[in-house]
């Protein structure tokens, strides 16, 4: 939208627009356009074709239902893609959206509206689709099924942005056709006119709100140096007082993840729980959310999801289950009911399998097939190791990771010293001894995460070693993600157990040969993957106070923008596989006793 006909700060204007023809059924849709981030909202500025109905008067008899579905965290697992062929997954999804709008479409007192908190993208072949660049751009498979299915509205997770907000927002352009919604994200030189801080849905009568929210956390960086993300709950109470007096429901479509004290993803400055505490009564009914994961409400709503009167819901990830809340309005709304649907458990659509998953499917199938080379039949390949034994000793999987990033890393004229991986960048083996496809070491390193480069002393590197050998896994002791790493062959070392973990250390390190306490004071160049060890962040919290540990986002560093996962191809293309003349191999180089 040109900048002349965005509203000045402290106003949002309230414009007509075009519902998904798929979604709600007889939806009227008005969106908000303009800035909440920087200061409160005191004034709905609507156009002239804007005419909102008032509040139902009938409702104290004869009480509306809204079926809110929702899913967060698809992560782009639309269809199930093995050696064997794939099995659906999103169209369970539409079959249940589609059945359940279709038993309440001729009911004037219910309606259903179907919603995404984010995080559509990254971690399945589909995103291959996208391109890097805008001549590669082919599709947004998930915004099109979404589309085609019904998904009413959405919100960016942090994960959405990973693959590049010019990609992103040609997404967005080509394929939904529902509203993007983020009050808190701003400056956006590619998203701009693209996405809106909160929506208006008409539903028979029923106006309901929809306020979206994303995470400030795990940003990728970007080259789009505007964009930014304003903390969520400042914004929220920025314009949750305009809004609300225009509806008779409010919904929260968050990513911010579940709390500020989850471990499966890191939250910053708020999560849900947070959010829900600091709003005023009855300012919002409903937070549905994502980002960490969350499997909540799987047996019906739980008092603990419930904060400040409000509830909280969020449907695991990867599309195991569909969310499904009831909302009854009377002369105030409440949530009555909420549960989750395991989508194994429901049947596929077989017509929207086959008109709009498979074309998709048939696009990236030979990609998937695409052949790369052999694989050793080294045990460290197997998936089985890999999820067992990662971090309890030298892998030859790791050495061939951490061995090709050096490589990489140099090839792209970084030269780095030494490389290191933890298990935050592998999600399974593979196919040992046999044939190595695109799609194997697709599900090796779904995720997009790029190449670190780290600063850190002999000194410091000599506190990283001594952190590292307390994460190794023990004998006799349960296995946790506690980040432990690997290093490249530039880097070798001893770790001494010991009986008690805090008291673990490591000796006889040399780096290129030359004993680590000969260099103390040497710069180094280390080059890890933007995520590395925040998987770990459960485990470092619940031990922080019985010993210290390195804290790499203290390290001064560059972010390259370099895939980890396309570099990793990149090597095994040039060097022909994996294989112990590749890489694949151990050579000693750490030692446990």
């Amino acid at each position: 939208m040109p900048d002349s006909l965005l509203p000045p700060p402290g106003t949002l204007r309230l414009i007509r627009a075009v519902p998904n023809p798929n979604g709600a059924s007889g939806a009227e849709l008005f969106l908000f356009v303009g800035d909440a981030t920087g200061t409160p909202v005191t004034h709905i500025a609507a156009d002239s074709d804007v005419t909102l109905p008032p509040p139902r008067t009938d409702l104290a008899q004869n009480p509306f239902q809204l079926r809110v579905l929702h899913i967060n965290d698809l992560h782009g697992h639309l269809s199930a893609f093995t050696r064997q062929g794939d099995s659906p997954i999103f169209s369970k999804i539409a079959w249940r959206i589609r059945d359940v709008r279709r038993t309440r479409q001729d009911n004037p007192n219910a309606a259903v509206l179907a919603l995404s908190a984010g995080d559509d993208l990254v971690g399945a072949v589909f995103d291959e689709l996208l391109g890097d660049v805008p001549q590669d751009f082919q599709t947004h498979a998930g915004y099109r099924l979404y589309s085609a299915a019904g998904i009413d509205a959405a919100t960016f997770g942090n994960h959405d942005l990973d693959l590049g907000t010019h990609q992103l927002a040609l997404g967005v352009q080509h394929d939904a056709n529902f509203p993007l919604l983020a009050a808190n994200l701003v400056g956006s030189r590619w998203l701009a006119g693209t996405y809106y801080p909160a929506a208006l849905f008409v539903l028979k009568g029923v106006r309901v709100g929809v306020i979206g929210l994303t995470t400030p956390t795990a940003i990728k960086p970007q080259c789009d140096p505007g964009l930014h993300v304003i903390n969520p709950v400042q914004v929220a109470h920025h314009i949750l007082p305009a809004i609300r007096p225009l509806c008779d429901v409010v919904i929260i479509l968050s990513h911010l993840g579940y709390s500020l004290g989850s471990g499966s993803a890191t939250v910053t400055e708020a999560g849900d729980v947070e959010l829900a505490r600091s709003l005023p009564p009855n300012a919002a009914h409903l937070i549905v959310g994502g980002h960490t994961h969350h499997v909540l409400n799987e047996q019906g709503l739980s008092a603990g999801n419930i904060e400040n009167q409000v509830p909280i819901v969020q449907a695991g990830s990867l599309g195991h289950f569909l969310g499904e809340v009831d909302i009854t309005v009377r002369r105030s709304a409440a949530v009555t009911h909420a549960r989750l649907t395991p989508v194994q458990n429901l049947p596929a659509d077989a017509e929207f399998e086959q008109a709009h998953v498979q074309p998709l499917v048939q696009m990236v199938r030979p990609l998937f097939e695409r052949r790369l080379g052999p694989v050793a039949s080294h045990p460290d390949l197997h998936t089985d190791s890999v999820r067992n034994f990662f971090a309890a000793g030298e892998s030859a999987f790791a050495n061939f990771i951490a061995d090709a990033l050096v490589t990489r890393c140099r090839a792209s004229g970084h030269n780095v010293d030494f490389a290191v991986v933890d298990t935050s960048c592998v999600r399974c083996g593979l196919p040992a001894g046999g044939e190595l496809t695109f799609g194997d070491w697709f599900n090796v390193m779904p995720f997009a995460d790029t190449i670190r480069i780290c600063w850190l002393t002999g000194s410091q590197l000599g506190q990283l070693l001594a952190d590292n050998a307390r994460r190794a896994d023990r004998p006799g002791e349960p296995h946790t993600e506690r980040g432990f790493l690997h290093f490249s062959r530039q880097l070798r070392y001893t770790i001494h157990l010991t009986e008690q973990r805090a008291a673990a250390f490591a000796a006889d390190i040399l780096v290129n040969g030359i004993p680590l306490e000969k260099q103390l004071d040497r710069a180094f160049l280390m080059a890890c993957t933007s995520f590395v060890r925040k998987p770990a962040a459960g485990w470092e919290a619940s031990v922080r106070r019985r010993f210290e540990l390195a804290d790499m986002r203290a390290m001064p560093r560059l972010e390259t923008n370099l895939y980890v996962r396309d570099e990793l191809l990149t090597f095994i293309r040039e060097n022909g596989g994996v294989t112990a003349e590749t890489g694949a191999r151990r050579d000693g180089r750490l030692q446990i006793v």
